[in-house]
């Protein structure tokens, strides 16, 4: 199956990842042994990762044996796009060329996904192609039904997750995983499996962490290359975030929630620790957390203006740039037609909406048969957007969340936090979610894309805080809150964070940032 998403390994990168996959089998294994090992890209396209391994090891032979040698053995690829592999076998030959030798690669043009791999390797290097489940149906569908994906499917994954867990089954016993992906995984609900199937059968052993994308034709992305051992030493992993180097534990690696993967330098493990224990409860218990509302057609539903002859269907519809922090914009910049199941059309609405009912009718849950075709697609629990909440922007660099009690109707890059109990203080919870102490939380735990924070239902509710049973402790700091949804004030906001700081017992929090 042709995937048709091409990104090839910058080159610097390429010969960093082969340096160090070989660097680590060579501590493992008597130099003797170069003629004999073999490595694997599942998805090699031209080759540039295959191609910087066979160099290194042309090199690695004249250093160990006083000759460059090559092996028949060293060097597999496979790939579904037949001339990336007839580039490759040009190239290669241009390498044997230059080091005068002779030889050809393993190569085969196939889907490695589906072929059954019954040799094991000692490094598996790899760049897969990321392909979201959302806009690849079809190829998602294909591979769901094969015995491998049935073992490795999860909702929403992304189809490079695949290629790890493929990589980890052909890896020998003390092998090598390099690969170079995006880093959403780390953290992402729908790679839960794939972390744990890499918890249990090996470690990590170097990460590293970009904020940015290394390939320059993949603007918007985020990188990581990680290097991964199939055995347990419970070695240290050399963790560069960004070009900020430290060295972290195996016990750290993990999260509590769901095994998620938090690079914490040392000097945060204290402080990550004194959180959790001084917490009394999560987020989670105390508050729902709902998204905002889906229409599946903008042009359709919402206007800039006021619609007098839709006045009984409209409502007050923010963006999330309306959202600071403690409190919101005024006055909407647009206007819904607020539409679900318990609707009652007039003539006028119908009429409307008849000239969009073919488009509208496309929209996947009405093909679905579980909404009108004149409903909004996902209008979600009217509640939410009329009683007092706190909303917050699903991406923002920051922690800023805002109280309103007006009707505050927003598209699903908003979420909205509403008490599940009558007696929960939401000034007190949005005090401690604007703090500090939270922001540190988020920015090592939570859950991340680049240098934003993202603020989804699932590492929202996980969020641990403390919420005291004396009333005169909450009204104290629900008291300060107020004030600064009216006027906002940094002396008030220090001692806010001075409040949750010392609770937390934790001292030079801002001197980490």
């Amino acid at each position: 199956m042709e995937y048709n998403y091409k990104i090839y390994t910058p080159e610097e990168y390429a010969i960093s990842m082969v340096q160090i996959a070989l660097k680590k089998y060579l501590e493992n294994n008597p130099k003797e042994n170069i003629l004999n090992i073999k490595i694997i890209d599942i998805s090699c396209g031209s080759g540039n990762l295959l191609l910087a391994m066979l160099e290194e090891l042309l090199k690695a032979t004249k250093d160990i044996l006083g000759e460059y040698v090559y092996s028949e053995k060293w060097i597999t690829g496979f790939d579904v796009d037949s001339k990336a592999l007839e580039l490759l076998e040009k190239r290669a030959e241009a390498l044997f060329f230059k080091y005068k030798i002779l030889g050809k690669l393993n190569l085969k043009n196939c889907d490695s996904l589906y072929e059954n791999i019954d040799e094991k390797f000692d490094i598996v290097i790899g760049n897969p192609p990321y392909l979201g489940e959302k806009n690849h149906k079809e190829v998602f569908h294909t591979i769901k039904e094969t015995n491998f994906g049935k073992k490795y499917y999860k909702p929403k994954m992304d189809y490079f997750y695949f290629f790890i867990e493929k990589g980890i089954d052909i890896l020998k016993s003390n092998g090598v995983l390099v690969y170079l992906t995006t880093n959403y995984w780390l953290k992402a609900d729908s790679a839960e499996g794939l972390r744990e199937k890499m918890k249990l059968e090996g470690e990590f052993f170097r990460i590293e962490n970009y904020s940015h994308s290394i390939f320059k034709d993949a603007i918007g992305q985020h990188n990581i290359i990680f290097y991964w051992q199939k055995n347990k030493s419970n070695s240290l992993i050399a963790i560069n975030d960004d070009g900020f180097e430290y060295i972290m534990e195996q016990e750290s690696f993990f999260t509590e929630e769901h095994n998620k993967i938090a690079l914490i330098p040392p000097f945060c493990k204290n402080n990550i620790k004194k959180i959790r224990e001084k917490s009394n409860t999560i987020l989670g218990t105390l508050v729902n957390v709902n998204q905002g509302i889906v229409s599946g057609a903008d042009k359709v539903y919402v206007f800039k203006e006021f619609k007098e002859e839709f006045k009984n269907y409209l409502k007050p519809f923010y963006k999330n740039r309306d959202i600071g922090k403690y409190e919101v914009t005024k006055n909407p910049p647009f206007w819904i037609m607020y539409l679900n199941s318990k609707t009652k059309l007039d003539s006028i609405v119908t009429e409307y909406l008849l000239d969009y009912k073919t488009k509208l009718s496309l929209r996947r849950e009405v093909v679905n048969n579980r909404i009108n075709w004149w409903e909004l697609q996902w209008a979600r629990d009217e509640e939410i957007f009329i009683k007092p909440k706190i909303v917050v922007r699903q991406r923002c660099k920051t922690n800023n969340f805002a109280y309103t009690e007006k009707e505050f109707y927003g598209s699903a890059d908003i979420y909205y936090l509403t008490a599940k109990k009558e007696n929960i203080n939401l000034f007190y919870i949005l005090g401690y979610l604007n703090s500090k102490v939270f922001y540190y939380w988020f920015n090592y735990i939570g859950k991340k894309k680049g240098k934003n924070l993202e603020f989804y239902s699932t590492p929202l509710k996980e969020c641990p805080l403390y919420y005291p049973d004396n009333i005169e402790e909450i009204n104290y700091i629900a008291d300060l809150v107020k004030c600064q949804i009216g006027n906002y004030k940094e002396d008030i906001q220090i001692e806010i964070d001075n409040y949750f700081n010392k609770i937390m017992d934790i001292k030079n929090i801002s001197e980490e940032f």
